[in-house]
């Protein structure tokens, strides 16, 4: 019963030692400040190919897009119905170079 009552003791200061050290706030670290907006540099624009890759690749690749021909206005509904199955995935201005990339290379003649 004695070495019972230790324990119980023993453990209890311990998490009581515990949860004071992890209470302890520590001064958020000095920051940098922000360098202008204006001296960053601007995104590059991509290319068709490069949103297709990165943008439709995460579902599919070229493969999908290679085994057919379609004309710009297929490929307009088709990337259109893309854009809509995750909202602000796909840009109207990236979604305008997709298909113009689809069109190019898999377009109908």
């Amino acid at each position: 019963m004695r070495v019972r009552s230790i324990v119980l003791i023993v453990v209890s200061l311990m998490l009581l030692v515990f949860s004071i050290g992890c209470a302890k706030q520590e001064p958020p670290a000095p920051t940098a400040p922000a360098a202008p907006a204006a001296t960053a540099p601007a995104a590059p624009a991509l290319d068709g190919k490069t949103l297709f890759d990165n943008k439709c690749g995460v579902c599919h690749g070229i493969d999908r897009a290679a085994i057919r021909a379609e004309t710009k206005e297929k490929w307009v509904s088709i990337v259109k119905d893309m854009q809509g199955k995750k909202a602000d995935w796909i840009s109207d201005v990236e979604a305008a170079k997709i298909v113009e990339f689809l069109v190019a290379e898999h377009g109908k003649k």
